[in-house]
This record gives C-alpha cells, sequence and structure tokens, in this order.
C-alpha cells in the first residue's frame, strides 16, 4: 500500500515510521520541496528572470573566446565594406548566397562533435559509478563477511578486524584521491601537442606526470589485493575470495577505461575543421549581411545580424571545448565534478560504513594523509 504524502510530497507523520530518517532530514526535505515548488526565495515569477540572468553569465564568462571576437570584428567590417560596394553597384545582389554550405561545413559536424563528447561524459560517469559503487562493496566485504556455519568456526575474535579494515578504507581513499588527481590533470591531446614542438615537449611534460599517477593507483589497487590474500590468511572461503577478485578486476578494468577516455579525444581533423570554419566562415557571408542592411536601409540591423551569426557558431563550437575534456577541474559547467565523485562523496560514504560496522572504533586516520597533497 503506497504512503499518504502532503502537498510537497513528503509523508504525512503516520507514515514516516516506514522510513529510516530523523526529523532533521524530514524538515529539509519538507524546505526543498517547498522552495522547488513556489520558486525562488518564495515567489515563482522571478526565476525565470534568475535563470535567464544565469544564462547570461554563462554566455559570457564561459562561451566567448578570441575566437569569437576575431569572427565579430571580421563580419563587422565586411559587412560594412559588401553594404558601400552594393549601394554603389546596383547589379551586385548579395540576396543570392546560399546558407546551404554553412550548415553542411559548420553545423553538422560541430553538432556531431557534441553528441560525441556529451557521449563520452556518459561513458565516463558510467565507469566512475561503478567504481565507487565496487569499491564500496570491496570494503563492506572485508568488514562484515562472515562464514560461520554449523560445525565450522567463522571469523577470528582474536584478530585485529579494525586495522585490517583500515587498511582497506585508507588504500581505497588513497585510491580514489591519487585518481581524482590523474584524471584532472591538463589535456595533453590538443591540435597544438600533436604539430608542434613546443606541443610535444608539453604534452611529455603532462604524460610523465599522468605516469606517476597511473602507477601510484596501480600500487593501491596492489595493496588491496594483499589484504585480500591476507583475508582468505584468516579463513575466506575460495569462493568469496574470487568473488571480491572479480570487484578488483572490475575497478582496474574501469579506471583503464577512464584514462582512456582522458587520453582519446573526438577526432582531431573535425575539431581543426570546427574551429576554422565556425571563425573564417561568417565573415565570407558578408555580401548577404551587405543586401539586407540595403533591402532594409538599415546597415544595423545587418551588422547585428552578422554578429548574432558569429556569435552563434563560435559559441557553439566553444560549448564542444569545455566537453572535450569531461574531467576538467576548470569549467564545471557540464563537466564531471571528479573532485566531488571521488574525493568527497566516496570517502563519505566509506567512512559511514566504517562508523556502522564498528560502532565503538575511534576516528579513522589515514596511513599517509591524501589531503595534505591537495592543498
Amino acid at each position: 500500500m503506497g504512503e499518504t504524502k502532503t502537498k510537497d510530497g513528503v509523508p504525512k507523520n503516520g507514515d514516516r515510521g516506514f522510513i529510516r530518517g530523523n526529523a532533521d532530514m524530514w524538515e529539509s526535505e519538507k524546505l526543498v520541496r517547498k522552495r522547488a515548488r513556489t520558486g525562488l526565495r518564495g515567489n515563482k515569477l522571478t526565476a525565470p528572470f534568475v535563470n535567464m540572468y544565469a544564462a547570461v553569465l554563462v554566455f559570457i564568462s564561459l562561451l566567448t573566446s578570441v575566437e569569437s571576437l576575431v569572427s565579430i570584428g571580421l563580419s563587422v567590417y565586411l559587412t560594412i565594406y559588401a553594404f558601400h560596394q552594393l549601394d554603389d553597384n546596383d547589379a551586385l545582389d548579395g540576396s543570392t548566397m546560399s546558407w546551404v554550405l554553412l550548415s553542411f561545413a559548420v553545423i553538422t559536424p560541430v553538432s556531431s562533435a557534441i553528441s560525441m563528447a556529451f557521449t563520452r561524459r556518459d561513458m565516463a560517469l558510467n565507469h566512475m559509478s561503478l567504481i565507487k559503487a565496487t569499491i564500496m562493496h570491496i570494503y563492506s566485504a572485508h568488514c562484515c563477511w562472515d562464514w560461520a556455519k554449523a560445525g565450522k568456526a567463522g571469523r577470528d575474535p582474536e584478530y585485529d578486524w579494525l586495522e585490517h579494515c583500515d587498511s582497506v578504507l585508507d588504500s581505497s581513499v588513497q585510491l580514489s584521491h591519487e585518481l581524482c588527481r590523474l584524471l584532472t590533470l591538463p589535456s595533453a591531446s590538443r591540435a597544438r601537442h600533436r604539430v608542434t614542438s613546443w606541443g610535444r615537449r608539453e604534452a611529455a611534460k603532462t604524460e610523465k606526470v599522468m605516469t606517476e599517477f597511473h602507477l601510484s593507483v596501480s600500487d593501491h589497487m596492489w595493496n588491496l589485493t594483499e589484504l585480500t590474500e591476507q583475508f582468505k590468511i584468516q579463513g575466506l572461503p575460495p569462493n568469496e575470495a574470487t568473488r571480491i577478485r572479480q570487484w578488483e578486476r572490475m575497478v582496474s578494468e574501469k579506471i583503464e577505461m577512464l584514462l582512456v577516455i582522458k587520453r582519446y579525444r573526438t577526432p582531431q581533423a573535425l575539431r581543426s575543421f570546427g574551429r576554422i570554419f565556425t571563425t573564417f566562415l561568417p565573415p565570407f557571408y558578408a555580401p548577404f549581411y551587405g543586401q539586407m542592411a540595403k533591402d532594409l536601409n538599415s546597415l544595423p540591423m545587418a551588422i547585428a545580424f552578422a554578429v548574432i551569426t558569429a556569435i552563434a557558431l563560435t559559441s557553439l563550437f566553444e560549448s564542444i571545448t569545455q566537453m572535450e575534456d569531461p574531467f576538467a577541474s576548470s569549467v564545471l559547467l557540464d563537466n564531471i565534478d571528479v573532485s566531488r565523485e571521488l574525493k568527497k562523496d566516496l570517502k563519505r560514504q566509506l567512512l559511514a560504513r566504517r562508523s556502522r560496522h564498528f560502532k565503538d572504533a575511534p576516528p579513522f586516520r589515514p596511513k599517509d594523509s591524501v589531503e595534505s597533497h591537495d592543498a
């Protein structure tokens, strides 16, 4: 039977006993639902304006670039030039220019690149989610799996299981922190890293650091493997140990997949094609804008149309640049918040499981504090 809810979507008092939680959680949930229902500051009329303001800020701060300024400058200059040429020669007609080239040469490849970039981000999120869930299951297995049954002893009560599980927790936290630092390194697969000598040197330095972090992540995976061997020595049945081994393999496999996404991007030729044509193709439609100015008897209107076209195309390409590296730490518009996913959330969930299983244990202290490296 379904639970009875208020208009805010919160279960009524009589039904709250069926759901785990406390009074503070219920009040916080009620407040969040109420704000979502009534809009910003209790007024739905203000939300559209705030959303528009936020969109403008995103556009100005993240989607405008040097390419936009170059394209705008050329478009304005050539539009003015074309207008004067058309005004002096009635035989010229800029309205005959076709927009098919712009559609096929710019819009289609750029749209395809955006689609591929979002697909890569979704794949990375999938791999990262599986890594987090599997690491939590590995830790839970070390904490609470028992094999006691009739005629067979289970866990040795004399063994220091808290220290053992804290070692698993420490290796898991260290692994996630090192993986976070690896994924958020600067990209080394741009065009300049392939075709210029100084770009190749820059890429080589970045790859060297990536290799060091990769080896560090592998070391922490090895520590988890050794801890599973200790678990087996304490009596863990082989079939259960095999299951943990499968989880370790899954984590290693997904880490390698994340590194592939980090190192290899969408087609370089397609991105170079898009960068050049989104910047320089709009100005070549200056005769069309000039004809518009002549027909409307309004040069400012034609210039505005030329500027809007240039901004739209260059901003569309800039959105590809933002999504090329889904782990970029400098921009968190549509990118993955790697620090939150792999450092904060995972550690918080692991510590919650520790406090649930070892209720009287002292606070967890990492053997080699990873927070100091992030300062």
